[in-house]
């Protein structure tokens, strides 16, 4: 991303230069009343509605690296993992704010490519950009704060899940986590299926359509966003419902992509699915009585797939994970951490 081939840098032109440039193209609309430009956004919310805030942060080199992913692509992927949050409360995406750190010498065109990811994936689930802020930094640093709406009392929450409830994911796990190793390894093996996996990781897709799915149904009154790997997921819900659970082995769901890509690096799938993190799927409960209609209904309505994993269990029990020998082993939290880097 050298100046000389991206046009006028940050610092040539300034904020307030760059803001009036891409003012037009976030023009505010319903439920907006007043978007960039002024002080201070405004939202005219939906009577008998609630709602849900989220904000979520990325730092260069902390979080993400431009030699592996584009500025369009990282705008996308900012956004999309704001929503997974509202996607994992049953909320509809609203309106968010953008604040960003940026240095000098970062060419207009690129910051232009961030922000057009930005309102494509944001628009796309409803969501539009009301505002924020710029300054200047070492780093490029992107801070996304969401606003959502969800109806009154029927937020999906980590604290609603009961003993007896059955456990199910959406989708598939460890594709993005096994993307990411794909990206850092010199190695072609499986360079097939890493492809389809390092597409995963950069530009994940929210599961929007469940959560929403998951409230109007009234189907469950417990998610999370599977963003630190499934076995730290599994624990931050049982930890606010106070209950424990059982999750199986061979009910944990892998793409082909990653069962390849697995074998032909001699990698353990379910490491990546445990412990890898980024995937942006939902953990969510529904109650013994509702199955039978939620495993029909959701995957028709929704065009995404759903699995039972396992149960919540009481308290008592722990949280474990039942091996394909069938031994009951205590599953520990193993998941990104922010502050050391490590799992």
């Amino acid at each position: 991303m050298k100046n000389e081939k991206n046009g006028k840098s940050m610092g040539e032109m300034g904020e307030f230069g760059f803001i009036g440039k891409i003012r037009q193209a976030l023009k505010a609309r319903s439920p907006v009343v007043l978007g960039v430009g002024d002080d201070a956004a405004i939202l005219k919310p939906t009577p008998a509605h609630e709602m849900v805030l989220t904000t979520d942060m990325l730092v260069e080199g902390r979080h993400f690296d431009f030699k592996t992913i584009t500025p369009w692509q990282l705008g996308a992927k900012t956004m999309a993992v704001n929503v997974s949050d509202c996607a994992a409360m049953g909320a509809k995406p609203l309106a968010a704010l953008v604040s960003l750190g940026v240095p000098k010498d970062f060419p207009v065109a690129d910051l232009e490519a961030f922000y057009d990811g930005l309102r494509q994936w944001g628009e796309a689930y409803g969501a539009q950009i009301a505002g924020g802020d710029t300054v200047g930094s070492d780093k490029f640093v992107v801070n996304v704060a969401l606003v959502g709406e969800v109806e009154a009392g029927r937020a999906l929450k980590r604290g609603g899940a009961l003993a007896g409830d059955a456990l199910f994911v959406t989708g598939t796990l460890g594709d993005s986590a096994a993307g990411l190793d794909a990206l850092q390894r010199s190695s072609g093996k499986g360079e097939e299926a890493a492809g389809l996996l390092v597409k995963r990781h950069l530009t994940p897709t929210p599961r929007f359509t469940v959560g929403r799915a998951l409230v109007t149904g009234k189907l469950s009154g417990c998610a999370i966003d599977i963003s630190d790997g499934l076995s730290s997921e599994i624990h931050h819900l049982c930890e606010e419902s106070g209950v424990g659970a059982e999750i199986h082995e061979e009910a944990i769901p892998y793409s082909p992509a990653l069962i390849h890509y697995c074998d032909a690096n001699h990698l353990d799938p379910l490491k990546f699915a445990l412990e890898g993190g980024e995937d942006y799927e939902l953990l969510f409960t529904i109650p013994l009585s509702k199955i039978a209609g939620a495993v029909q209904k959701l995957p028709k309505e929704t065009g995404v797939a759903v699995k039972s994993i396992g149960r919540i269990l009481p308290k008592a029990k722990g949280i474990s994970l039942i091996t394909l020998k069938g031994e009951r082993v205590p599953l520990k939290a193993r998941g990104y951490d922010h502050f050391s880097g490590n799992q």
